[in-house]
């Protein structure tokens, strides 16, 4: 028991570690912009009557805004299955599709497989801390090799009031790119993305999330970009 606790503080600590060195890391930035993610997301178990509910889906959509006023700058749907190791862990694989628009009006369109592996690290000051590995592959209609990158999300969510239907929602994921790729990009850290955010309950079956995200991105040769961004996710059980 001691050490369960020890594990869930040395976790948390962590992530408050990694929330700070990510806040302070844009003060070495060069570019700031703005935008705001509209994103809707689903995931639950698969209906089924012998297997005890461990087969999981996943779908999200999102629409990404990066300079506000010009139009979409990313659209992104991504279908997943998953499988429930027991009570905490889950092991996932998945497919991406993104087709992103610059600010030259130029469109790439890329492809994404992932695998991933997500776990309720415990409980903590009244909150429940969760963790996400996923590796993806990545290709883009711009170039020949494919990117491979590491991300860990990390997150805690606690309840607000006494009602149960609100709850503070604090995250940070940091991306590693483990290869260089013709199409850009050298291996190393490629971008670290911080948030914020409260969440309301609104049913069983809906939830509301609106979020700040400080997302930091390293760019090798250029200037480093900060973008400030405004999220509102649907979170839906069908």
């Amino acid at each position: 028991m001691r050490n369960r606790l020890h594990c869930k503080s040395l976790l948390a600590h962590l992530l408050a570690v990694c929330i700070c060195l990510s806040l302070s890391a844009p003060a070495l930035a060069t570019k700031d912009n703005d935008g705001f993610w509209a994103i809707f997301s689903t995931t639950d178990a698969l209906p089924s009557s012998d297997d005890n509910g461990r087969w999981l889906y996943w779908f999200d959509a999102q629409a990404r805004y990066f300079d506000l006023g010009t139009g979409v700058n990313i659209y992104l749907v991504r279908p997943g299955l998953g499988y429930k190791l027991n009570d905490n862990v889950s092991a996932w694989a998945g497919y991406a599709r993104l087709r992103s628009r610059n600010q030259s009006g130029a469109v790439i369109d890329e492809d994404r497989y992932w695998q991933q592996l997500s776990w309720t690290a415990g409980r903590w000051n009244d909150g429940t801390l969760s963790m996400r590995t996923r590796l993806e592959q990545r290709s883009v209609s711009s170039g020949d090799d494919t990117r491979v990158v590491l991300r860990f999300l990390a997150k805690y969510v606690r309840p607000i009031g006494t009602d149960g239907k609100r709850y503070l929602s604090i995250g940070v994921e940091p991306f590693l790119d483990l290869n260089d790729t013709d199409w850009g990009g050298k291996s190393g850290p490629g971008q670290n993305r911080t948030s914020i955010g409260v969440g309301w309950r609104v049913s069983e079956k809906l939830s509301i999330e609106a979020s700040y995200m400080n997302q930091l991105i390293w760019v090798d040769g250029g200037e480093d970009r900060v973008n400030h961004l405004g999220t509102l996710n649907f979170k839906v059980k069908l």
